[in-house]
């Protein structure tokens, strides 16, 4: 049985981070409350090298609030073809009513960012990147791993 010992791991390229961030329609915002890590789903965007989303007052506010250093992570895979990816942002939270420029902050509250989840979000959040990373891991398909057995 294959335990990764074929598998490859790339890193992925600021760019290709940044494409992934934005065309995945959820990730999961990471937040300390209580003294402990909470993960939490939510829908977003990317605007201008920053992640924006919007949250109903709550416990994860609160938990951004008090301890504003997040984590943000997408990611995705296909089964079928053994290959999986996650990007990785580290970065600090605001919210947006909190942001000291009135225009930018005007223009990021009436972003369009899409909510699942019921009820108004009147809360908008923007992470600010500190540290973006990113890799893709891939293992080989069965006919790969054929032609790798195959005598010469």
């Amino acid at each position: 049985m294959d335990r990764g010992e074929h598998a490859r791991i790339e890193q992925l390229s600021d760019e290709e981070c940044w494409r992934l961030l934005a065309d995945a329609p959820v990730g999961r915002v990471g937040v300390i409350v209580d003294d402990a890590p909470e993960i939490y789903p939510v829908n977003h965007l990317v605007y201008d090298g920053t992640i924006v989303f919007r949250s109903d007052p709550g416990t994860k506010l609160a938990g951004l609030a008090r301890h504003p250093v997040v984590c943000f992570q997408v990611d995705g895979f296909d089964p079928q073809q053994r290959v999986g990816w996650s990007v990785l942002v580290k970065g600090r939270a605001q919210q947006v009513r909190q942001m000291p420029d009135a225009e930018e902050r005007r223009h990021v509250e009436g972003l369009p960012v899409d909510y699942w989840a019921p009820g108004p979000k009147w809360y908008g959040v923007r992470i600010v990147p500190i540290d973006v990373t990113g890799r893709r891991i891939r293992h080989p398909t069965r006919g790969e791993e054929d032609d790798r057995r195959a005598p010469d």
